[in-house]
């Protein structure tokens, strides 16, 4: 035997040693079946229950976009808790673009994406009813901003994200009134 067909030998034993100890579900074959070969529901099959929490469960708001602008006050009320939920669902969804402070200035901005969110705490998001705000976040900006009716668990998780806006608002105005009275 020559030197190469040796060293070709040993490299195919290697190759056949390490397929026949790897362990079968390392190689997921046939992997063209994965997906198909699932706990699914087949057409016209009885659907089943769903886990809790495994798919989108609430129920779109019975209102036109328009009618949703509208809404003056969210129904829920603004407290501690709602904030705390707010808050958790912003940092989840909303921070990257519009900062952590809601000024517009999230890591889209500082990575230079090409396009500038809303400052959630500027006068004109202020003037806004608590509506708009759900509005924009059920359905989405009329022009950049998607829809995040998905990321929300619940129909009152949008209003929760509203009063921790609101709460960001107030919280900005009173720096500011502190900032002027110093001076």
């Amino acid at each position: 035997m020559t030197p190469l067909s040796v060293k070709l030998l040993v490299r195919t034993a290697v190759f056949a040693a390490c397929v026949l100890l790897t362990p079968h579900s390392a190689f997921a074959f046939p992997w063209s079946l994965d997906m198909w070969i699932q706990p699914s529901v087949d057409p016209y099959e009885k659907p089943v229950l769903y886990p809790q929490k495994s798919v989108n469960d609430k129920t779109p708001p019975k209102m036109t976009r328009e009618e949703v602008e509208a809404v003056a006050k969210s129904p829920v009320p603004l407290t501690d808790r709602s904030v705390r939920r707010g808050k958790e669902l912003f940092s989840y969804n909303c921070v990257s673009c519009h900062g952590v402070k809601g000024g517009g200035d999230g890591l889209i901005i500082q990575k230079g994406h090409g396009f500038y969110p809303v400052d959630l705490t500027a006068p004109g998001v202020v003037a806004r009813t608590d509506g708009y705000i759900y509005a924009y976040i059920m359905y989405g900006g009329k022009v950049m901003m998607p829809a995040y009716a998905e990321n929300m668990t619940s129909n009152d998780d949008a209003w929760h994200v509203v009063n921790y806006v609101r709460h960001l608002q107030k919280a900005k105005e009173n720096r500011q009134g502190r900032e002027n009275g110093k001076n």
